[in-house]
């Protein structure tokens, strides 16, 4: 179905820099809201013009890519049902004169970011960076997998990811394309040293450090994480336990430590905007996630990058970054005993540790740059903004 055009520039007769407005609901510190980050930040200027529309407020990533003098509108929705919400955001595109939009994948978002261009000349890409919700729903939900028949591209971050995002959200597989994560391995060059890291925290150089960098969400299976380290602790006396990462759950998890009686060695930082420079105090990262939500974690190649072996659950694309036997360990999603047996096997062979470390850094330098992800995404916003244009030529 076809609409008539509204009254703004045509792509066709539009010459670069293209302007593209990331939306989301909020940008608070989490993994795909740093790739929104990254994106606005080192996108082309000769190419691509960068905003921020945020349904809410910015949040602490939504105000810092506005600091670095990204064009930023928030408050589009006054309440969860704002029935002007919809009219703002036409607006608020209209004034950046938005020509591509990049949605995250909120639900409100995909519905506001898909309707808000119907009879426009807009492109509009959604990132999806979840495989289902917590308890088994869907990631997108029926409402907003209906909207998707109006966008031009779905980016998954992960193979596995992308064949769920067709078979389950039932989205047509000739709109999604992978563009996985990436981080710029330069910055880990940066680090402070271990020692001074350590010492930061209040712990030994000598001790044996297991760690994990995670918002407190149930997904993430803080509980079994506390639940391996018993078991650590029992075999390893100089282990110790650092938990990065805020959220509701903290009272609880730290009650769960006592209970099993390893808050003595367990640290919980809270949430931290150093998480990346306290993975250098780890001698080995963790992340033993449910087989929901899930996807492409950040936190396992910040980790690689800094030559840390891994031990993970085998969700998500996950296996696309963590080679078993090869870069990391990987164990059961749910099982304690692989999970506790894996992170022993580590922590009592240095060797095994720092050469499982080092093909961490070199398949991250390989695959998963940052400047690589940023390289795929302007080529396919490029492809889709000139298409009117090729068309036109031909």
């Amino acid at each position: 179905m076809k609409y008539a055009a509204e009254s703004e520039t045509s792509l066709r007769t539009r010459r670069p820099p293209y302007r593209v407005t990331f939306l989301a609901s909020t940008l608070v510190t989490g993994g795909a809201e740093r790739m929104v980050r990254e994106f606005a930040l080192r996108l082309d200027r000769t190419t691509f013009e960068p905003s921020v529309v945020c349904l809410n407020s910015y949040g602490q990533i939504g105000e810092e890519i506005a600091s670095h003098g990204v064009s930023a509108f928030n408050g589009i929705m006054r309440s969860q049902y704002d029935p002007l919400g919809l009219w703002r955001l036409r607006r608020a595109l209209r004034e950046i004169g938005t020509d591509l939009l990049f949605c995250l994948d909120h639900r409100n978002v995909i519905v506001l970011g898909a309707a808000s261009s119907l009879g426009t000349s807009r492109k509009v890409f959604v990132a999806v960076h979840s495989t289902r919700q917590w308890g088994g729903r869907r990631s997108l939900g029926s409402t907003a997998s209906w909207f998707l028949r109006f966008v031009d591209r779905v980016l998954a971050v992960g193979e596995n990811q992308a064949g769920y995002l067709a078979d389950e959200e039932g989205v047509d597989p000739e709109k999604i394309v992978v563009v996985p994560n990436g981080i710029e391995l330069s910055e880990f060059d940066r680090m402070p040293s271990t020692e001074h890291v350590r010492a930061s925290l209040g712990l030994s150089e000598s001790c044996r450090v297991v760690g994990i960098v995670a918002v407190l969400r149930p997904e993430k299976n803080h509980e079994l994480f506390l639940k391996a380290a018993v078991s650590v602790a029992e075999q390893i006396e100089d282990a110790r336990f650092v938990v990065v990462g805020g959220g509701a759950a903290r009272d609880r998890l730290e009650s769960l430590a006592s209970e099993l009686g390893i808050s003595e060695k367990t640290l919980f930082t809270g949430e931290r905007t150093d998480g990346r420079e306290l993975i250098q105090a780890f001698d080995v990262a963790v992340l033993c996630s449910h087989p929901v939500v899930e996807t492409l974690p950040l936190f396992l190649m910040e980790a690689m990058a800094l030559s840390k072996p891994i031990v993970a659950t085998r969700v998500g694309d996950v296996s696309s970054l963590v080679e078993d036997g090869g870069t990391g360990l990987l164990v059961t999603p749910g099982s304690r005993e692989e999970l506790s047996g894996a992170i022993v096997r580590l922590l009592e062979d240095e060797t095994f540790r720092s050469e499982m470390g080092r093909r961490g850094r070199e398949k991250v330098a390989r695959e998963f740059s940052l400047d690589r992800s940023v390289e795929t995404l302007q080529r396919l916003m490029k492809e889709r903004l000139t298409v009117e244009e090729r068309q036109k030529a031909s």
